[in-house]
């Protein structure tokens, strides 16, 4: 990875490309970021990506399942931070998939809660297997992160992230009542 493109005032710029997605959330930021930084939090919205284990208050493992069978590991670190107002992390060395990322808060227009916008900037490994994942980043990261925003958004609304796989209880009950 090059030097690093995002800091406390937004991109510097890099040749990797930068993922971008954003949300509104009828809470306020500091609010927000406080439920980010729980350490329940980050498996919980992004279990649908990866396997998460948090280490500490600032750093966690990942785990990422990629194409042709291949399983990416890294660590990241929170790098800076400032409440209700941002979030930065980036990878450690030695990561299978370097990357880093902001999470940004700022008032929702017409003050109907917070704007989050998350931004993440992967840089794949190279040949074959790069070529791979950079495609496979171009079509899912999108989705993935807009995801997570929309699990994250319906945990602080609700209180919950809810399911959309029927229950296994309800299957079976399914079966036994045909």
């Amino acid at each position: 990875m090059q030097d690093s493109y995002l800091d406390a005032t937004g991109v510097k710029g890099s040749d990797e490309p930068v993922i971008r997605r954003w949300i509104t959330i009828g809470r306020p930021a500091a609010e927000l970021h406080r439920l980010w930084r729980q350490p329940a939090t980050l498996p919980l919205v992004m279990g649908h990506f990866a396997d998460i284990e948090v280490l500490s208050d600032t750093e966690s493992r990942w785990r990422v399942a990629g194409p042709l069978g291949k399983k990416f590991d890294w660590q990241s670190r929170i790098v800076d931070e400032a409440e209700g107002q941002f979030i930065l992390w980036r990878t450690l060395e030695g990561a299978d998939m370097p990357n880093e990322g902001r999470l940004s808060f700022a008032p929702a227009p017409g003050n109907k809660g917070t704007e989050l916008t998350l931004e993440v900037r992967f840089d794949p490994p190279g040949g074959a297997l790069g070529e791979k994942l950079t495609s496979m980043f171009d079509l899912v990261p999108k989705e993935t992160l807009g995801k997570a925003l929309r699990r994250f958004k319906s945990l602080a609304e609700t209180g919950e992230i809810p399911l959309l796989a029927p229950l296994p209880a309800a299957g079976d009950r399914n079966e036994k009542e045909a």
